[in-house]
């Protein structure tokens, strides 16, 4: 028997509310700089864009729509955000967060992807053929749709997941029944199939990746001497902000797959690791955001000017108050 704890973690719920609401400012503010910031980025901007505006996504439906609550070992859980008002329950919600966060894998490889062609096209070599570029686009979708709707197909129906708590659970029924709302997946082999589905997908994916961003750097050592110094420097920064965000994109990925790991391993105490590894996930756009401005010098240069001319401006501020003479030194002088 686990010991699974079946009360509403206000704490957890508190502590969405901020993230959600930090996580907003922080993509707002990416949003507003790659969209009006972005002169010496070419229409680069737009593929960054669609990545910026699917992290948007995730973190309002992570920390405002869903706000889930997991009761792991067991795999299940319920959440208490606004979706709930909308008669959604967590598989419903489970469906929409896998389908973002995999999109948002995929607009990352595209933003690779497009980034290969540009350098290429300038090398006027190893420039991939269109046919290759649109397989790989369409691998993305194929498998971001097939995942969600093979994930779509796991839960025990709505209608049954009493009597499968009954039958498979029965010293939690009084705790499931407390709850606002519950969905349970059986980890049978369908599910266990659906997870090596997932893996070896995402695997075939990650290798592509690898050999692109291998291709890539094999194309900028060609372009040094081609190019101004300039022009190199923006390329180059451009790959290795995309690689330092990618890095930190593994931030909300990977936490699934601990989830899942956790889960079929059946470790006892894991509800709370699960609650802490989604605090970790849902942190991942505001990091994100902080990678994008120190590791973009159009976006670091637009920041650290404008904090300094908000210094500059206090300093002026205090100048004038210090060296406006009183009323009485001013009346004296009459």
């Amino acid at each position: 028997m686990y010991d699974i704890d079946f009360s509403i973690p206000y704490w957890l719920i508190t502590y969405y509310h901020i993230i959600g609401a930090t996580s907003l400012i922080f993509d707002i503010f990416s949003i507003y700089l790659i969209l009006f910031k972005s002169s010496q980025i070419d229409n680069f901007r737009y593929f960054l864009l669609n990545f910026q505006i699917a992290c948007c996504l995730t973190d309002i439906h992570l920390t405002f729509l869903m706000q889930p609550v997991p009761l792991y070992p067991i795999f299940s859980g319920y959440i208490l955000g606004f979706s709930l008002y909308f008669g959604a329950n967590l598989h419903h919600s489970m469906c929409i967060i896998i389908f973002l966060l995999i999109y948002q894998i995929g607009s990352m490889i595209t933003c690779f992807v497009k980034k290969h062609q540009a350098i290429a096209g300038t090398l006027k070599k190893y420039q991939m053929p269109n046919y290759l570029a649109f397989l790989m686009i369409s691998y993305v979708l194929i498998y971001t749709f097939s995942v969600t709707g093979i994930f779509a197909t796991c839960n025990v129906p709505e209608d049954k997941q009493l009597d499968y708590v009954k039958t498979n659970y029965p010293e939690y029924v009084s705790g499931f029944l407390s709850l606002p709302n519950f969905s349970i997946y059986d980890p049978s082999d369908y599910f266990a199939n659906f997870v090596i589905y997932s893996l070896v997908g995402g695997i075939i994916a990650f290798l592509t990746l690898v050999a692109v961003i291998l291709n890539i750097f094999r194309m900028l050592a060609l372009l040094k001497s081609k190019v101004s110094r300039s022009n190199y420097r923006k390329h180059r920064a451009a790959i290795w902000s995309l690689l330092a965000q990618f890095a930190t994109s593994s931030v909300i990925f990977v936490p699934p797959i601990f989830f899942v790991f956790i889960v079929l391993m059946g470790v006892d105490g894991a509800q709370l690791i699960v609650k802490y590894l989604v605090i970790i996930a849902s942190f991942h756009s505001s990091l994100n955001t902080i990678v994008l401005i120190l590791t973009f010098p159009p976006y670091r240069k637009f920041v650290i000017n404008l904090i300094l001319r908000r210094e500059d401006a206090k300093l002026f501020g205090m100048s004038t108050v210090t060296q406006r003479p009183s009323a009485v030194i001013s009346h004296l002088g009459r």
